[in-house]
């Protein structure tokens, strides 16, 4: 809008002082709120001190007698020193030894970060600085406990001092040990391989394990051969045993007895027992003893029995079976079971062979991989023995090599005063200086983004037009038909304005806004044009119909008899005042209508009337209004005050300026004092 001013930020203090007031005391609210709150803070502090040596530069010396140490390699090697300080792995150590919860009792472990926060916590209340004329470092640490701010310094500085010397001490020999470390772990993966493939193939020793292979393999086969022979010699005997079987009679004769006995007749002997028990019972006792004539009585009837089977003859064939079968059928039964143990024998002897020729190729296998990784343990430990001998000339060269680097003493271990510091009061002002920043930023960024016209002022700025009058309130002229000396001045400004040698005589209130005031200001000026010039004003309102025009000048439109395309007008209680009613009908704002039919009426209001004033329509971006803007002896802008967007304003002026209208200025309606007197003169 023409450039920023000081008045612009003060005309928007004063439009939008409620929203400053209140950007200004919600941080000052903040601010005082939250001072009471805030902790007593202890700082720990220690001071440590760089040494650099003539071997941590590369910076030749000028007397020739060897490098030196130049104050930007000093800088560079203290802030090098800093940044190990600052290093996550350093906190991390620190809080190991320090205690995360020691440091931090508030703190919570949400999902297994608590030690990730912890280090964030410690970096923002670790404080390192490098002072820029000397290799002194100065490390502070803020916290609200005392203790635990001595505490955690001291872990920190310890552990730095720790990563310093370890990161110093494991250069080569470090990188040697860890290849080293390495190849040991690859020796034992090997190693651990060897193992697992003897135990996958039972392997004791491979070369004693083949051998013994081979040779049960061999005498499984040789057995085999040897069973076949056997099975061979079994099927042709059974084969033999068995045709001689089948050649051999079943039954064979054995003998032929004819024989007196019957058959287990045993008289004779029972005979000869009773004639031994005879004369054995004679010896022992007399003839008459009745024993004797019983034993007698017996041996007689067993003669008579002998002489009556002594008459009947008895004959016996006996034929037996034949004794070669018997031999042949037992011989042949027991080849057919040796042929099938021959037959079960060689089955296992078969499955034995296979699992020894598996087995054999097994170990083969076995050997093949056993080589390789033995090749490869071969390999690996080549490789660690020199390893071994590279680390350890490493190290010495290291050791020799470290009396060459920066090092660091400490020089104030961590201490702490008895007494903390409070933000209290930083707070505070903190908080009004916010405040008073956030207001200001606010009203800038409001006045720069306002689009507004708050003042005449900036409504010439803006629009590049100038003020031809203000307004406070139209009201008393305009509704009261009450002389104001502003109304009076426009109208004279109008009536000495001359365009080509002549004096407007229509004149056209251009719309910038639906509310800018233009239809007051245009009854107004028909009042004041009427009440001084002797001939006739007539007021145009193409905006509305024109009713609350007659209301206000004691009028009212009646029935007509309307000429299409005319303006129809009414008398008011101003003898030489004049009305429309409907205007918008008629051929000023009809886009049908033509250029030279609106000449026309033009040229007719102007043989009518002495002065004519137009109230424009809130449309004006239609073809009529356009042509109408060129064709009217002159334009003023109607600019409402805190109302009027300046874009639309600017808009207003390029299409009035575009379509060839003369643009006399602007008229500022509702303007009020929004700044001092004595300040808007001075500014």
């Amino acid at each position: 809008m023409g450039g920023f001013h000081l008045a612009d930020l003060l005309v928007t203090l004063r439009l939008r002082w409620r929203l400053l007031a209140l950007a200004f005391a919600a941080p000052v609210a903040l601010g005082l709120g939250l001072a009471p709150l805030l902790p007593t803070r202890h700082t720990a502090e220690s001071v440590l001190l760089v040494q650099t040596s003539r071997e941590a530069t590369g910076a030749p010396d000028v007397t020739g007698f060897g490098p030196s140490v130049i104050p930007v390699e000093m800088l560079k090697v203290s802030r090098a020193e800093l940044e190990i300080l600052r290093s996550t792995e350093v906190l991390r150590e620190a809080l190991r030894r320090a205690g995360l919860h020691t440091l931090f009792p508030d703190l919570r472990d949400e999902g297994g970060a608590a030690e990730e926060k912890a280090v964030e916590a410690l970096q923002l209340a670790l404080k390192t600085e490098a002072d820029t004329a000397s290799t002194i470092l100065r490390v502070s640490l803020t916290l609200p406990d005392r203790g635990r701010a001595l505490r955690g310094l001291e872990a920190v500085v310890g552990a730095y001092l720790d990563r310093r010397a370890q990161m110093y001490a494991d250069e080569s020999a470090r990188l040697l040990m860890a290849e080293l470390d390495r190849y040991n772990q690859r020796i034992r993966a090997v190693e651990e391989q060897i193992r697992a493939v003897r135990a996958q193939y039972g392997v004791l020793e491979i070369g004693q394990d083949i051998q013994l292979a081979a040779t049960r393999r061999e005498e499984l086969s040789r057995r085999e051969n040897q069973v076949r022979e056997q099975q061979a010699t079994a099927r042709a005997q059974l084969a033999a045993a068995e045709a001689a079987l089948a050649a051999q009679p079943g039954r064979v004769f054995a003998s032929s007895e004819a024989t007196n006995l019957a058959p287990g007749d045993d008289s004779r002997g029972q005979l000869a027992r009773l004639m031994l028990e005879r004369e054995r019972m004679a010896g022992q006792y007399t003839a008459d003893y009745p024993g004797l004539r019983e034993l007698d009585q017996r041996i007689a009837a067993l003669r008579g029995a002998m002489r009556e089977n002594a008459r009947a003859t008895f004959s016996t064939t006996r034929e037996v079976r034949n004794p070669n079968v018997e031999m042949l059928s037992q011989r042949v039964v027991s080849l057919r079971l040796d042929a099938e143990a021959l037959d079960r024998q060689q089955a296992e002897l078969t499955r034995q062979r296979q699992e020894a020729e598996a087995r054999g190729g097994a170990l083969l296998v076995a050997e093949q991989r056993l080589r390789d990784l033995g090749r490869e343990r071969e390999g690996f430990e080549a490789i660690a023995r020199q390893l071994t001998t590279r680390e350890a000339g490493s190290r010495i060269g290291e050791e020799a090599r470290r009396q060459g680097r920066p090092g660091v003493q400490l020089v104030q271990p961590p201490a702490a005063p008895l007494q903390g510091r409070s933000l209290r009061r930083l707070v505070a002002a903190g908080g009004i200086a916010g405040g008073l920043g956030l207001a200001g930023g606010l009203a800038l960024l409001l006045t720069l983004t306002r689009r507004v016209l708050a003042t005449p002022e900036e409504a010439e700025r803006g629009l590049r037009l100038p003020a031809l009058a203000r307004f406070a309130s139209l009201a008393p002229a305009a509704r009261d038909l009450r002389p104001m000396p502003p109304v009076e001045d426009l109208v004279a400004l109008l009536r000495d304005t001359r365009l080509q040698g002549r004096r407007p005589r229509i004149v056209q209130l251009v719309a910038t806004g639906p509310a800018d005031g233009r239809d007051e200001l245009g009854r107004a000026l028909a009042v004041a044009l009427a009440r001084r010039e002797a001939g006739d004003v007539a007021l145009l309102d193409l905006q509305t119909d024109g009713r609350g025009h007659l209301a206000a000048l004691g009028s009212q439109p009646v029935e007509a008899e309307r000429i299409p395309g005319h303006v129809l007008v009414y008398s008011t209680v101003l003898p030489n005042l004049w009305i429309s009613y409907q205007a918008m009908e008629s051929d000023l704002t009809n886009p049908r209508a033509s250029r030279e039919e609106t000449q026309t009426l033009l040229d007719r209001l102007r043989a009518a009337f002495d002065t004519v004033v137009l109230v424009g329509p809130d449309e004006t971006e239609n073809y009529a209004m356009r042509r109408l803007a060129a064709m009217v002896d002159a334009n003023l802008m109607v600019v409402r005050g805190e109302r009027t967007r300046g874009p639309e304003a600017r808009a207003v002026r390029d299409w009035v300026l575009g379509s060839g209208g003369a643009l006399l200025g602007f008229a500022f309606t509702g303007q009020r004092r929004l700044l001092p007197p004595a300040l808007a003169r001075l500014l």
